[in-house]
């Protein structure tokens, strides 16, 4: 899926045909994105080290008529992306409420999901999909505050299919010893959404760096993760709460999940075979009579 309409999406979107200024314009503003592009277009020229002229023309390329509209969206986009459960129940308070909030929401979330598996990018799905089946490449997970349950999920499920699957620890002093044994070959995925973590966005810049593959799974208005992700899955989350839905997210798991599956059922089938005997000698079921 291509993230919609946003300038960290424009900008990645536009990308191929820039000029090579552009293109280190553009470097620049979503490797510091949102801090690099709030100044003038004298600072952001400055920093970026090309000239005001190429900001200029680079705007006009993204859609925009000028500098102060570019400016405008941006202002937009961050209260999307940033908006507090009290900002996100306001704008859904004044909606009217012509049905009960159970139908609502029911709607809402089911209309999310669809979106999401309807716009996801089936090559790039299927690379991921790739990537977690390669039982030489160790895999490593980490969510945030509200998403750490589901990467705690994902975790749990994949360790059913292969072996080195890890969940990270939700404690940040903690991550420095697992970065020290990654390599090209592991893979981390990382969950962010709104209101998106530093210390998140930290981590896969150091894993990132130390050539790590990054698999970012994120909302539609696209966690600063993105900047260093080799891939990314992005889900449509908005509904009508002061909360945003994670069961988009959700249901991408459960299909990249599938997926995998189908991909190594022959290994996950001898593997469940092997589990399902474990439970069995643990007595950790009730039997059905």
């Amino acid at each position: 899926m291509k993230p919609v309409d946003t300038l960290e999406a424009r900008l990645r979107a536009a990308m191929p045909d820039m000029t090579r200024a552009e293109r280190q314009l553009a470097a620049y503003m979503l490797g510091n994105f949102p801090v690099s592009v709030l100044g003038s277009v004298s600072d952001v020229a400055r920093a970026a080290e090309v000239s005001g002229p190429t900001v200029v023309r680079l705007v006009r390329k993204l859609g925009f008529s000028g500098y102060p509209e570019f400016r405008a969206q941006l202002h937009e986009d961050l209260g999307e992306r940033l908006a507090s459960p009290i900002s996100k129940h306001e704008k859904w308070a004044g909606a009217g409420a012509q049905d009960h909030i159970l139908n609502r929401f029911g709607q809402s979330v089911i209309d999310n999901v669809n979106t999401t598996l309807r716009q996801q990018d089936l090559v790039s799905f299927d690379d991921v999909a790739r990537i977690l089946s390669d039982r030489t490449r160790p895999v490593h997970m980490v969510g945030g505050r509200l998403t750490r349950s589901i990467a705690e999920y994902f975790a749990t499920a994949l360790k059913v299919m292969r072996a080195d699957v890890s969940l990270l620890s939700s404690l940040p002093n903690t991550w420095p010893p697992a970065l020290l044994d990654m390599t090209e070959r592991d893979v981390l995925v990382v969950f962010d959404i709104r209101r998106y973590e530093p210390s998140v966005m930290q981590l896969a810049e150091l894993a990132s760096e130390q050539g790590v593959e990054v698999v970012l799974l994120t909302d539609r208005w696209v966690s600063p993760a993105a900047s260093v992700a080799r891939h990314i899955l992005a889900s449509h989350i908005e509904v009508p709460s002061a909360w945003d839905t994670v069961v988009p997210l959700v249901a991408i798991v459960e299909a990249m999940l599938a997926r995998i599956q189908e991909r190594n059922w022959s290994d996950t089938s001898e593997r469940l075979e092997r589990m399902e005997s474990l439970y069995e000698q643990m007595r950790l079921f009730k039997r059905l009579r």
